[in-house]
């Protein structure tokens, strides 16, 4: 058996513990900064299923069930385990969040799964952090948006996307593969967008959470975005 890789993520959060521990476990706190469509069953031996539309979803089942302080998520595939090792921990007045992803295989088939969610789970906890520490009484609006990218590599994408931003937007956290920022002009929301590789070229995943907007204006910047990946990306 090769051996397994992990990642570790951090995050200290001013926000009570019991509220950080809502935000892991109770559906629609988890579906107001990771996916729109959250199930729970709580506890150990419990599970999550999380959806951000058809062909994406997947399911975890809840192996550590410890509030406030330790939560474990373990997803099988065909004899791997991969396991979230979410811990928490009150300092200094905040909560610190740690997160150990671990169970990725050393082969290069798991390379991009693996450097995915290494560079993905910064941005998620971005969204976390905002959304306690400034959005805790707003609306929020999750939508994710995938674009087909035929004949772009994932990084030219990611320039194109990019370049379609409003110009005033706050970059907060930017890799050569994704990049998240706020949105000044839709009180602070948050844009994020990911790419990678497609036998065709690549596929975006661009992914909005609109904070305190009506559901008129939330449909318009989706709708506004929508148009834009058709016109960065056209069909060949």
């Amino acid at each position: 058996m090769s051996e397994s890789r992990f990642h570790e993520t951090s995050v200290a959060i001013d926000a009570p513990i019991e509220d950080v521990w809502k935000a892991l476990t109770e559906a629609p706190d988890l579906a107001r900064w990771f996916a729109p469509n959250i199930t729970v069953e709580p506890g150990a031996g419990g599970s999550i299923t999380v959806g951000w539309g058809p062909g994406l979803e997947g399911k975890t089942v809840i192996e550590v069930w410890e509030p406030r302080r330790h939560l474990r998520l373990v997803e099988s595939r065909e004899g791997v385990r991969l396991v979230q090792d979410y811990y928490l921990e009150a300092a200094a007045g905040k909560t610190v969040l740690r997160l150990v992803h671990s169970g990725f295989g050393s082969s290069e088939d798991w390379d991009q799964e693996y450097e995915g969610t290494r560079g993905g789970w910064p941005i998620c906890f971005f969204r976390l952090q905002q959304g306690l520490e400034h959005h805790r009484h707003h609306s929020v609006y999750n939508v994710l948006l995938p674009s087909q990218c035929p004949g772009v590599d994932p990084r030219e994408a990611l320039q194109r996307i990019e370049a379609a931003a409003p110009r005033n937007m706050q970059i907060a956290l930017h890799t050569t593969s994704e990049f998240c920022g706020l949105l000044p002009d839709h009180n602070h929301s948050i844009l994020s967008v990911s790419t990678q590789p497609s036998p065709t070229g690549s596929v975006a995943y661009l992914e909005l959470l609109l904070f305190g907007l009506s559901p008129a204006e939330s449909l318009a910047v989706e709708n506004e975005w929508k148009a834009k990946l058709q016109q960065l990306f056209p069909e060949k």
